[in-house]
């Protein structure tokens, strides 16, 4: 429970990029472009001059940035050319460059192209290169140790700089396929991978960890919290090895004086991993801390700047307007500012996901410790500080920030802080918020679940409030047969049962509320229409069923009669609802879906019950 979630796994559903390029067809424009630029390219990643061989590593590597130019190179084979030629190049910067272009191309199209990698046995060069790094590592070491190399000349800085691009890139690219495919990550922590993994991560760590440059330690850190927020099994695998599990321990103990080079992400993912390997022992005093010293270290951060430096479209009319004697000098300048603004949008990333983590542990140990009152300086920050930082951040991060105040708000309501009464209108700003994102009209499947899974918190505290349709008011969905149509429109048209359960959690909340006969008796319908149905989910059915027990749980609700009893509601669940829901359940199957199967007799022998107290109410 708790665990942080990463950044976000890139969808499995992608179109396949690594698809015949026939099936799609090609413009006439693409098909010039492919000819006139891309086919040269590719041509040039195979030429015997090492020069060309580089030049042309160096453009695919750019031209990738852009979507459209990152399919057209894919479809002309520019993963099975790299693979092949270019990771066994002679040329050690070749081979860096073609490492790093592989993470790129993971990080960006996710699922299709880690297992197309995986499946094309990359791990067995990943692994090749492990040991070159070692090798080198143990040289490195030993020429540090040298009295007469103290000297370095500009060679032996340039090896140092490849050697350490070597490592951050074969390391970033085995997050970059686990990221991309759960079976991948499975193999890697479940088989001697793991252990191959480990070596090599020891042995940078016993170089000296003051020597290593701050993107290599921070691609270790981020590998360690990856996984860690993945796998219990992980961090009992840390906690058995020396190093790795004394480095864990004292990461939280690294102060910014004895480090210099430290930066927000480093701090970020310190506190990560100091999360992840307290979980559920961690007190709320660790909790607070966690909260402030992750949004101490993201505080400086320009949001603004940190947009302007990640749109290409800026840079590229600037480069456009700068004489030739100057554009290399541009578009290394940009290369560096690009890079911090990358490493400055994880960081607040990882922040909101440490938050949301962190509020969940919260409310699982609230819980677990029989509802003991929270300390007052962690009550203070989880109504007062957290809201703030959400809301700095919920304009350029809404699905993570939404996630969060959809923790939150359940929270609250176990720990009895009344939302709906936080200072500046907290409410207001949270809804509005909603509105401007619900109008984006965006396709984005994760962004819509959040959003749904806010307006049902949201709802379910307008329902725990003294006078709730003061508050279905305040919202403007006093009766609002349309928003009632929109979200019934929503359940029907979408295919994620994630967001049809949101979709029924909003209606069932605004269902409790009385002095709505109308939108009750809509809402219930539609309820009786899915408990009938045969194409139905059935975990699907077991929210619904749970959620009419609550709703019809009372006589004396004003609804009840009129929409229960006058709508035979009684008769339809004893006729029609509980010979679905018996033949529905009966192919549940016990040994993929225990918890489902257990969930859904439960509930249909609650079923009975609820029937035979209804029945009796009648009378």
């Amino acid at each position: 429970m708790g665990r942080s979630k990463k950044r976000s796994r890139t969808s499995a559903s992608r179109l396949n990029p690594l698809a015949n390029p026939n099936n799609g067809g090609i413009s006439k424009k693409d098909a010039n472009l492919i000819e006139r630029k891309l086919q040269p390219l590719i041509k040039n990643l195979n030429s015997v001059v090492p020069n060309e061989r580089s030049m042309a590593l160096s453009s695919a590597t750019v031209l990738c940035e852009d979507a459209h130019m990152r399919k057209l190179l894919l479809k002309e084979k520019l993963i099975p050319t790299v693979t092949t030629k270019l990771l066994s190049d002679e040329n050690t910067e070749i081979v860096v460059e073609a490492y790093g272009l592989l993470r790129n191309l993971c990080l960006e199209e996710g699922y299709d192209v880690a297992v197309h990698l995986w499946r094309s046995d990359i791990w067995t060069s990943i692994l090749s290169g492990f040991e070159k790094l070692s090798d080198s590592l143990r040289a490195l070491a030993a020429q540090d140790a040298s009295e007469d190399t103290k000297k370095t000349t500009p060679q032996s800085k340039e090896s140092r700089r490849l050697l350490f691009d070597f490592a951050e890139n074969l390391l970033s690219l085995v997050i970059a396929l686990c990221n991309g495919a759960d079976s991948i990550l499975e193999e890697v922590l479940t088989t001697q991978k793991l252990a191959e993994l480990f070596t090599v991560l020891v042995n940078l760590l016993e170089y000296g960890i003051e020597k290593l440059p701050i993107s290599v330690f921070n691609t270790i850190l981020d590998l360690i919290y990856d996984f860690s927020s993945e796998s219990f099994e992980f961090i009992e695998t840390v906690s058995s090895d020396p190093t790795l599990s004394e480095f864990v321990k004292v990461l939280p103990t690294l102060k910014k004086e004895d480090h210099k080079s430290f930066n927000e992400l480093t701090y970020v993912l310190i506190q990560g991993i100091y999360l992840q390997f307290l979980d559920m022992d961690m007190t709320y005093e660790q909790a607070n801390e966690i909260i402030h010293t992750t949004c101490n270290a993201i505080n400086g951060i320009d949001l603004v700047e940190l947009e302007k430096n990640l749109s290409s479209i800026t840079q590229d009319e600037d480069i456009a307007n700068t004489v030739d004697s100057e554009v290399a000098a541009k578009i290394k300048e940009y290369t560096k500012k690009r890079a911090l603004a990358h490493m400055q949008l994880q960081s607040i990333e990882i922040t909101i996901d440490l938050i949301t983590a962190i509020i969940e542990i919260i409310a699982a140990k609230f819980e677990q410790e029989h509802k003991r009152k929270l300390p007052e300086s962690l009550s203070e920050t989880l109504v007062s500080f957290v809201p703030l930082v959400f809301n700095k951040l919920a304009s350029s991060f809404p699905a993570r920030v939404l996630i969060g105040w959809n923790n939150l708000l359940w929270l609250y309501m176990s720990i009895d802080v009344n939302f709906y009464e936080l200072p500046n209108n907290q409410h207001t700003l949270l809804w509005n918020f909603i509105k401007k994102e619900e109008g984006s009209d965006s396709k984005d499947i994760s962004l819509k679940v959040s959003l749904m899974s806010v307006v049902w918190a949201m709802l379910k505290a307008a329902t725990l409030q003294s006078e709730p349709l003061a508050v279905i008011n305040q919202l403007g969905l006093n009766n609002s047969m349309a928003f009632v149509e929109t979200i019934i429109n929503e359940y029907k048209t979408c295919n994620e049962i994630e967001l049809q359960q949101k979709c029924i959690g909003v209606l069932s909340s605004l269902a409790l509320v009385q002095n709505q006969v109308e939108i009750n008796r809509f809402i219930g319908h539609f309820f009786m229409e899915i408990l009938t149905s045969k194409e139905s989910d059935p975990l699907l059915l077991v929210e619904v069923t749970n959620f009419i027990f609550e709703i019809y749980s009372d006589s004396a609700y004003d609804y009840d009669t009129e929409v229960f009893v006058k709508d035979s509601f009684l008769q339809t669940l004893k006729e029609k609802v509980v010979p679905n829901l018996k033949e529905r359940f009966k192919f549940v199957d016990r040994n993929k879906s225990p918890e489902l199967k257990e969930r859904a007799t439960e509930t249909f022998n609650i079923l009975g019950s609820f029937i035979n107290y209804k029945e009796s109410e009648a009378h």
